[in-house]
């Protein structure tokens, strides 16, 4: 293993070499995969230890830039990042323009505050508003599923409003300007448990999608060695050992995988 490790650091692009530094981008409030702690304001997360793994494993410190994840993108086309790891979902769409090393699965699904009886199953969403998270797939997820649920069964379409993050999504349902929302299911137990709530889960996922590590394609050297030193992580059993400290043991792939996602 050590021996691979170092074969896989000698394989980093020249730059990341002679900074010592990986620059990884991230959005700091979606829990559990990247959130600052209350208690000690630091950033932690899955894709916090996941990443500080892989970096040590190469000998690399890692400098975080956070940015909305809207921003997310235009970091890594600029070059002010090295790479993206924040819950980000590996779609086709996205893969038009940048490479993934998949990591773990997840799904799709709506969610409303308890007390809201009139939403009973995903149906009841039909005609009105839910509330999505700027700059991700879920918008077009849910406009997908409205059309082929409620459009296609002479229902009007699901009013689909866009947030900027998890607290402003609990904040636009409280005041019933949404009623209700969508996460993925890595991300739904902290909203089952926010203090904001209690929120419900109301049906079940209706995508199917892959998490990944997202890269400019012309990086192939970065993504290839990112991939081995994660194969590697799998291997020693420290991968599963960051998916049970953060809850995410039905999210947890076999192997590591490289634009494997099929989700819109």
């Amino acid at each position: 293993m050590l021996l691979s490790c170092v074969a896989s650091a000698q394989s980093l692009p020249q730059d990341i070499k002679d900074s010592g530094k990986l620059m990884v981008g991230t959005e700091r409030d979606h829990p559990p995969m990247e959130f600052i702690d209350a208690k000690t304001n630091e950033l932690v997360g899955f894709d916090v230890d996941l990443i500080r793994a892989i970096a040590g494993k190469l000998g690399l410190e890692v400098e975080f830039v956070h940015s909305r994840f809207e921003g997310l993108t235009p970091n890594l086309q600029s070059r002010r990042i090295n790479l993206i790891i924040s819950g980000m979902y590996d779609t086709p769409k996205r893969r038009e323009s940048f490479d993934f090393v998949d990591y773990l699965s997840a799904g799709t699904t709506f969610y409303t505050l308890d007390k809201n009886t009139e939403i009973q199953e995903p149906k009841d969403f039909c005609g009105k508003v839910v509330t999505t998270n700027r700059g991700t797939t879920y918008p077009d997820s849910v406009k997908k599923w409205s059309d082929e649920n409620c459009v296609a069964a002479g229902l009007p379409a699901i009013d689909v409003t866009t947030d900027t993050d998890m607290a402003s999504e609990f904040l636009y349902i409280n005041q019933g300007r949404a009623v209700g929302a969508v996460q993925g299911t890595e991300a739904i137990p902290t909203v089952l448990a926010s203090t904001d709530g209690p929120f419900r889960v109301v049906g079940k996922p209706f995508t199917n999608v892959r998490i990944g590590i997202g890269f400019n394609k012309e990086d192939t050297e970065l993504r290839d060695t990112i991939l081995k030193t994660l194969e590697d992580l799998f291997k020693s059993g420290e991968y599963l050992e960051i998916v049970k400290k953060w809850g995410l043991d039905a999210s947890a792939l076999d192997a590591p995988t490289v634009n494997a996602g099929d989700a819109p």
